[in-house]
């Protein structure tokens, strides 16, 4: 397990980044939408970035890079507009009707409806156009940046989660497969396949991307399985204020959960294994990372614990 040191190095390592990212979406993102859009489409889509977050998926990106640079940056962007929009998108009335977002009113609460769906299609689309950003003479890499986005935040990914997601609440019996099958599916697409794009996107800017790729995918494909478990057992125990938005919506909805399906003392346990399990792999992509003097030193290794132990 990680010891108190290291989880005081990662939670600075953590916050380094954070506070990189945030600069770069003030000094590079921020003015171009403003320049590029109409005034209240940029600023909507400012208000839901600027909502804050953990810039969990930027962070991802340039740990499996190993640095924090113009290319790293554009990745992160990219995949925080995605996810940015897909909270938007989440948020409305006719998906999970939420109020709130990060302890702010949800955008579709602070503009409107139509101005929702619009800065969420605006985002996705920014995404996509970020990527031309990055300077390469690898002829390939834009064309799999490009690919593994696309399935990761698309229909082969993010968006059929959100559709099982909606149909295992209104209508499970147009679905085939057990709950626990069709449980796992949902959130491997809805929360994971983003974050397994992620890691995979910061890796393509590697040399040795070729090398670390199924390990880093692993990787990345039950991290984020831990965070949707943890994501369910907070929305019993956690609280608005630590939230930052509604808890308890999923019970009282009678939305399938990993808790209601298997129990809390089970969840409990299976965030642990985890936890051990993304450990071990994780010591493996640390050795490789200090083959190149990464940035991000034992991030592999002590980011689960982190992640099983957050309160938001």
């Amino acid at each position: 397990m990680t010891n108190r040191t290291e989880t005081s190095e990662l939670s600075q390592l953590l916050k380094r980044s954070k506070d990189r990212f945030e600069n770069y979406l003030e000094n590079e993102v921020y003015p171009f939408f403003k320049k590029e859009s109409a005034p209240e489409l940029a600023a909507a889509m400012e208000y839901s970035l600027r909502a804050g977050g953990k810039r969990l998926r930027p962070i991802l990106t340039f740990a499996s890079f190993g640095k924090i640079n113009p290319d790293s940056l554009s990745i992160g962007a990219a995949l925080e507009f995605v996810h940015t929009y897909s909270l938007i998108h989440d948020d409305l009335p006719s998906m999970d009707d939420d109020d709130f977002r990060r302890g702010k009113p949800s955008l579709h609460k602070q503009f409107s409806e139509a101005t929702a769906i619009l800065a969420g299609d605006a985002l996705q689309a920014y995404a996509f156009d970020w990527l031309t950003q990055i300077d390469s003479s690898d002829k390939n890499l834009h064309k799999d940046l490009v690919r593994v986005l696309a399935k990761g935040a698309g229909a082969a990914g993010m968006v059929s989660g959100q559709m099982y997601d909606l149909l295992l609440e209104r209508n499970p019996s147009s679905l085939t497969g057990t709950k626990e099958e069709l449980l796992s599916k949902t959130h491997r697409l809805k929360t994971g396949a983003l974050i397994q794009a992620s890691f995979l996107m910061g890796n393509r800017l590697r040399e040795d991307y070729q090398e670390r790729e199924e390990t880093i995918s692993e990787y990345g494909a039950k991290l984020g399985l831990l965070f949707q478990i943890t994501d369910d057992i907070l929305d019993i125990e956690g609280t608005q204020e630590d939230l930052g938005k509604t808890p308890g919506k999923d019970g009282k909805s009678g939305k399938i959960t990993y808790p209601s399906l298997y129990g809390m003392e089970t969840c409990k346990q299976m965030v642990s294994d985890l936890v051990s399990e993304l450990e071990e792999l994780g010591s493996d992509l640390d050795t490789s990372s200090k083959l190149e003097a990464s940035e991000f030193p034992e991030f592999f290794r002590s980011l689960p614990s982190n992640i099983g132990k957050r309160k938001n």
